[in-house]
């Protein structure tokens, strides 16, 4: 699956999980006069559910550096992809509050931050993303300046030197 089409589900999976935590919390053996449960909570099922979900937002983080890495290389963007993206990392960022804000069972503490830091790692490729784009789209203001362009230009390569190295 590509990263345009895993992103928006993975993050789908994971709003579904929050739900799934207060219920735990609740505590699934419970009867509730509205609900019935064809199944116990079983708390092996969704650890094995989370360590599902980290180990996908692993593999698309692996798809946001192969992403970043061609885009350094890039002279012409896609608008609708940077919309795109703009969509994708709100949600993201939407996705990691109700995370942190989720009421998570004590036992799933663990698993539950190794999948908040694993969210929070494609969220850092999808801001990279971003600000490349940005940088294609948006047009910054102009300063009066002193230094010779030639001394600009330098700093500029550089700068994206370094920014090629590190993504």
């Amino acid at each position: 699956m590509s990263a345009k089409a895993a992103a928006p589900a993975l993050i789908v999976a994971a709003m579904a999980l929050v739900g799934d935590y207060s219920a735990a919390a609740e505590g699934a053996n419970q009867a509730r006069p509205t609900q019935h449960q064809a199944a116990p909570f079983k708390q092996e099922d969704i650890r094995s559910v989370i360590a599902k979900m980290v180990s996908d937002w692993t593999a698309l983080d692996a798809d946001y550096v192969k992403i970043v890495s061609s885009l350094v290389e890039f002279s012409r963007f896609d608008e609708e992809q940077f919309l795109k993206n703009m969509q994708l990392l709100k949600a993201t960022r939407q996705l990691e509050t109700a995370l942190q804000q989720a009421a998570v069972p004590e036992i799933l503490s663990s698993e539950h931050m190794a999948l908040r830091r694993a969210i929070a790692k494609v969220r850092g490729r999808l801001v990279t993303v971003d600000h490349l784009f940005r940088q294609h789209f948006v047009v910054p203001d102009e300063y009066q300046s002193a230094l010779p362009g030639k001394a600009l230009s330098d700093l500029a390569d550089h700068t994206n030197r370094q920014l090629a190295k590190l993504a």
